[in-house]
């Protein structure tokens, strides 16, 4: 059956019509040969042969019928992804852009972070604790001294685990 893909449509739908019609006609034909006096014995074969050519049209074209609605629902599906393909397009080069702006955004917030740890580390703390309250400064400073003392000993101290992970954080 592939090989009806090469033919074209009203080719295929004009076998099919006469092929029906002939049986059609043939089957009438066999009806009216019966008043016939000689052709009468050729009854029987005609009506037989007629009645298979008939069928045989309708199944091609239940067959036609079918391919042609394949066809209509491949087509459909062609204009479906050609307009995926369209979308998926737009939607890569945003999808790009967000993952360029989510990498400065990182690097940004990562050479933040690496400036605060380094003036925490020279100690040059005022320029942090200028918008803070009270309360904050006195913990800031209690870390700050922490630290100065942790530099002493060389452990790491709990700020600069803090401040690495907010710098590894991605938010």
């Amino acid at each position: 059956m592939w090989v009806l893909q090469f033919l074209p449509d009203s080719f295929i739908l004009y076998v099919v019509y006469c092929a029906m019609t002939i049986g059609a006609i043939g089957i009438l034909l066999s009806y009216v040969i019966k008043h016939i006096p000689f052709i009468n014995i050729y009854r029987t074969p005609i009506q037989i042969i007629s009645i298979v050519i008939f069928c045989a049209g309708v199944y091609w074209y239940g067959g036609y019928d079918t391919e042609m609605a394949w066809r209509a629902r491949v087509t459909e599906m062609e204009s479906k992804i050609a307009e995926a393909e369209k979308k998926s397009q737009t939607l890569n080069v945003e999808l790009q852009n967000k993952v360029v702006e989510k990498t400065k955004v990182i690097r940004e917030k990562g050479k933040t972070q690496i400036e605060y740890i380094n003036r925490l580390v020279e100690g040059r703390t005022v320029e942090i604790v200028k918008d803070m309250s009270e309360e904050q400064k006195k913990d800031f400073l209690a870390k700050q001294k922490e630290l100065q003392e942790a530099l002493k000993n060389c452990p790491v101290p709990r700020i600069i685990v803090e401040e690495h992970n907010k710098a590894a954080d991605q938010k």
